[in-house]
């Protein structure tokens, strides 16, 4: 199947997953770093005013922790001793809110628009657009916001440090209320005869956000399982209350929370903690005393009953609504301070509901509810949610829905629940946990530790998971997951039984009910508070237009060309053959973990499977073969391998969209001592697939159809790009029929009409297998430790003599790009407004220097435009080697507006002005996106796609060169270059129905996704 790792979403992985074990790495060489050895500092030592209050050595991260309380101010900060250059910051608070108004999500937008020693626009920008960042952000949960950074460099890293801590600590939000009214909200009108609106970058993206039934469904959920608490609200906000914040409740949210007793903070790798210290203390934290800001989160009291609540989400006018209804039964079940009961959960969520021969997942198919079942754990708050959640039903099934579950879950408590899937999962879950397969450990470890820390006081119960998956697997011997099924699951009147109905036309009356809202208010204005509205539009558009003084900028601290390493990153691969067949090899250490990558070529196949073949890659593992049930193979897969996926890859030689090398690629990990399994169950796989079974067949191919259906609702801004991408290349044609609309309409055909080609596409499948499976085919890959090359030679030379032999015979495929200029109308609220072109088939060729002019449109000018004046969540470009170039929006209001600014490049790159000190923020920034920490797979997975494309080491290092080298007048000569793609006017638009069919003189076509009646 295509690549979904077990869903683990409770404090067990939430807190655990990535874990480092024993010294396992595979990004960085992390050893002991014993600090106390240097500095003789114990518990009850003082260091620049942090009293040390616990050490302890963390075998399941590899490092002395050390935690600290700051005397004078109260905050709290802890230290991982890690020999990594990954340096990694972060700063939490825990934030309540007290409403649908998303305060704490608009808060950590604003605390990043400038600062009392960093007095630009947003520093954040500044910082997007030069540093050295290998990761910058920040997030607002339901109960904290934390504002993470990290950085290979060590002066960048401290750079980063004292801009955040600026930001959250003594931000302009006081002094400058346009901060709160671009980035929150406010009304806006440009003249007298013009309406009213509401805009505001969080506006939007919460009006992005809530055009997902699953976002409207999610908010359902805490809504009614948590009424008198703060996990009620919507943290991020509900685009219907965020006009309702005031600047006054704005201002006290953050004279409330954002104080440094109210903060945890994290830090992480092998810069020096007696300067962090004497920094964070000097700079910030002695300014501060304790003032008792340490908000608590009251318990919510459980229900007498559990509550059933029906509620609608928007699907367009004429859409049918059969099979479109969302069911979801939540539980709230303890505490997430109890992690066995957390891993216990985990547990139950996949033995019971998720996975293929799930009892109760089987019991749902065989009623025809739905065309899906899923159970997750949120874990991470302090009374954590049990979700079981059906999609594609209908609102008459609810009830029938709810007994099925808990009947099931009856006879399997009976019973007993299945050893060897329980086994399987606790083995998945042990091996992510051991593997530790992650380049932003400092980022992993601040996740963890925050749920722990803001609601026990115990950082570590994020770190160490060893002796509680010890615990957990003993409990399991005892019974204990039939205990808390019964407990919190069956016998828990803590719940709520939910149906998200769609409603056409629904969204329409929404806009009318807003439209209605704003006239009113408009006639509610008197002709000098119309005046005055009309000038504080004008005032705050002229303030978004206006750039940052030199001064201003000066501030912000930044590095010296000097301070990148002129050399680039390459990652060395080993060639060699096994029994004929090409195996390509990166050498590092793993852990005892192997990464097997198997590509077969797809031009084997006619072009008319193509979209077979990706259909192939989604029900492999999901079907019975000659020697496993689809329920007994899943077990096998657990208990002996870490993944099992495939998935579709196409890469173009010497970056040329007429020579593209596409794959279908089998990706797989396991413990070196269970290759030999590994390899028997992928031959099983490949060559023993039973495809017969129609009616299995066709309850995977309704999922897959309503999972794909799903994603194109959900996920707008990926299928507008692969759609445009599809006009004007070979890849991105192949991209859009393997996983774009056009597959998402060939599945729904074959869903549709699969009774009468049922042996039509039992063929077709078998003839995709048995022509891509095969010796000669396949050219493998490998990431591991050289200690096991011996092993997997003697394994794989085993695997490939039992392959089938055949000629290879390749096909000619004729894809023929068309540029279609559709617009997509949808239920969305918002719109992706993409446009774009292949600059080869236009004469340019490819220089480094692009990736600046690349970094320069999309933070200076779509940012600036799209973002800060338009009012969308995103703005950016992408300029590709391969030619590829578009331009995006994201979570866009505006539509013309948005190709007009697009157009409007070249005129921004002819009057491009920026002195040596500005190219070099820019070039920074560039490097910044491509130094960037990888895993030992995903630099044995870049070698490897390096090879395919015939990419050097000297091209790479090209690049650089080409990169550090730029001047304003490089890029100033792209003015025509520019000018030529976008001339081409090539765009697709996914947005809103109505605001589509208002300009539907811009496009060729107008297409809709959800059925008619």
């Amino acid at each position: 199947m295509k690549k979904s790792k077990i869903l683990i979403t409770s404090v067990f992985v939430i807190f655990f997953i990535v874990s480092v074990s024993l010294g396992a790495n595979n990004s960085v060489n992390i050893k002991k770093y014993n600090m106390t050895e240097k500095n003789n500092i114990v518990p009850g030592d003082t260091i620049h005013g942090f009293r040390l209050k616990e050490k302890r050595f963390v075998k399941e991260t590899n490092s002395d922790v050390l935690l600290f309380e700051h005397e004078k101010s109260g905050a709290r900060l802890i230290k991982f001793l890690a020999d990594d250059n990954n340096k990694t910051f972060s700063i939490a608070f825990k934030t309540i809110p007290e409403s649908d108004a998303g305060t704490p999500h608009i808060m950590e937008h604003c605390v990043l628009n400038g600062s009392k020693n960093f007095p630009v626009k947003s520093p954040f920008d500044v910082l997007i657009k030069g540093s050295l960042n290998t990761f910058l952000n920040a997030f607002t949960g339901k109960d904290m916001t934390m504002y993470p950074v990290a950085s290979m460099n060590e002066k960048d890293y401290f750079n980063l440090m004292h801009v955040y801590l600026d930001a959250v600590f003594n931000p302009l939000i006081y002094d400058d209320e346009r901060i709160f009214y671009q980035e929150g909200w406010h009304h806006e009108l440009t003249d007298e005869n013009s309406p009213v609106t509401y805009k505001g970058v969080v506006y939007n993206e919460m009006k992005g956000a809530f055009s997902s039934p699953y976002r409207v469904l999610r908010y359902e959920v805490f809504k009614n399982l948590f009424p008198d608490n703060g996990y009620g609200y919507e943290s991020g906000g509900h685009p219907d209350s965020i006009p309702a914040l005031t600047l006054e409740t704005f201002l006290n949210f953050h004279k409330r929370y954002y104080h440094p007793e109210n903060s945890y903070i994290v830090l992480y790798g092998d810069a020096d903690l007696n300067k962090e210290l004497a920094f964070i203390d000097s700079e910030y934290l002695s300014k501060f005393t304790r003032a008792d800001k340490k908000p608590v989160i009251e318990d919510q009291k459980p229900f007498d009953r559990m509550k059933e609540i029906s509620v609608y989400y928007p699907v367009l006018e004429n859409a049918s609504t059969v099979g479109q209804t969302f069911i979801t039964l939540d539980f709230v079940t303890g505490y997430s301070t109890d992690v066995v009961l957390a891993g216990g959960l985990e547990i139950i969520s996949e033995v019971l509901f998720n996975q293929e021969s799930a009892p109760v997942r089987l019991a749902l198919q065989n009623a025809g509810i739905g065309q899906d079942v899923s159970a997750s754990l949120s874990g991470s708050y302090k009374q954590m949610v049990f979700q079981i959640m059906v999609p594609n039903a209908n609102p008459e099934d609810t009830k029938k829905f709810y007994d099925i579950v808990t009947e099931t879950l009856k006879d399997e408590i009976k019973k007993g629940f299945d050893v060897e899937s329980v086994e399987g999962v606790l083995n998945r879950i042990e091996f992510s946990l051991r593997e530790g397969d992650d380049a932003q450990k400092g980022l992993t470890y601040s996740s963890r530790v925050i749920p722990g820390w803001i609601n026990a006081e115990n950082p570590f119960l994020g770190l160490e998971w060893e002796n509680p998956l010890n615990r957990l697997k003993e409990e399991v011997k005892k019974g204990y997951l039939e205990e808390i099924t019964e407990k919190y699951i069956l016998n828990n009147n803590h719940a709520v039984l939910l149906t998200v109905i769609p409603k056409p036309g629904l969204e329409k009356e929404n806009n009318e009910r807003i439209e209605t809202e704003l006239k009113s208010y408009k006639a509610g204005l008197n002709k000098e508070e119309i005046e005055n509205l009309i000038k504080e539009t004008k005032e705050l558009i002229d303030y978004q237009k206006k750039e940052d003084t030199p001064e201003a900028l000066s501030t912000i601290p930044m590095l010296e060309l000097k301070d990148i390493n002129r050399e680039a990153e390459w990652y060395e691969l080993k060639q060699t053959k096994y029994s004929d067949v090409p195996v390509l090899y990166y050498n590092e250490f793993t852990n005892d973990v192997v990464y097997v990558n198997m590509l077969f070529d797809m031009k084997k196949l006619p072009q008319d499977l193509i979209p077979y073949a990706s259909l192939l890659s989604s029900l492999l593992t999901l079907l019975s073969t000659e020697n496993y049930t689809y329920g007994d193979l899943n077990k096998m897969l657990n208990i002996h391998t870490g993944g099992f996926y495939t998935d579709l890859s196409s890469y173009l030689e010497n970056m040329d969209d007429s020579k593209m090398i596409s794959k279908f690629v089998v990706s797989s990990k396991a413990m070196n001592n269970k290759l030999d399994k590994l390899y028997e169950l992928t031959l099983e796989i490949l060559n023993k697939t039973i495809y017969e079974d129609t009616v299995r067949l066709k309850t995977i191919l309704k999922r897959h159809q309503s999972q794909v259906e799903n994603s194109v609702k959900s996920d707008g801004y990926s299928y507008a790009r692969r759609r445009l991408m599809s006009y004007f290349s070979n890849q991105g044609l192949l991209d859009e029929m393997t996983s774009g609309l056009d597959y998402y309409w060939f599945l729904t055909d074959l869903t549709e009409n699969f009774d009468k080609q049922s042996t039509e596409t039992i063929g077709r499948l078998k003839q995709v297998s048995e022509l891509l499976f095969t010796k000669e085919n396949l050219i493998i890959t490998t990431t591991c430790d050289e200690k096991d090359m011996d092993k997997i030679r003697k394994e794989t030379d085993i695997f490939i003599k039992k392959l089938p032999e055949s000629k290879p015979e390749y096909k000619e495929w004729k894809l023929s790009p068309v540029k279609k200029n559709e617009g997509l109308q949808t239920p969305s609220k918002v719109q992706y407004v993409v446009q774009g072109y292949d600059f080869k088939k236009l004469g340019y060729e490819w220089s480094g220097k692009m990736r600046v002019l690349n970094q320069i449109i999309s933070t200076d000018w779509l940012q600036t435009q799209i973002r800060v004046i338009g009012g969308a969540y995103g703005g950016f470009c992408s300029f590709s080697p391969n030619g590829f170039v578009t331009f995006s929006s994201y979570r866009d209001p505006n539509l013309s507006e948005t190709i007009e600014r697009f157009l409007a490049t070249p005129e921004y790159l002819k009057s491009f002005n920026a002195d040596e000190k500005d190219m070099t923020r820019f070039i920074i920034g560039t490097i910044a996106r491509i130094d960037r920490p990888l895993t030992a797979p995903e630099k044995g997975n870049q070698a490897a796609a390096y090879w395919f494309i015939k990419r050097s080491r000297e091209d790479v290092q090209r690049d650089r060169d080409e990169i550090l080298s730029v001047t304003q007048e490089d890029i100033k000569k792209y003015v025509q270059f520019v000018s030529d793609i976008l001339a081409q006017k090539n765009y697709f638009v996914y947005g809103n129905a109505e605001k589509i069919e208002a300009q539907k003189e811009l496009f060729e076509k107008l297409i809709r996704i959800e059925r008619e009646k």
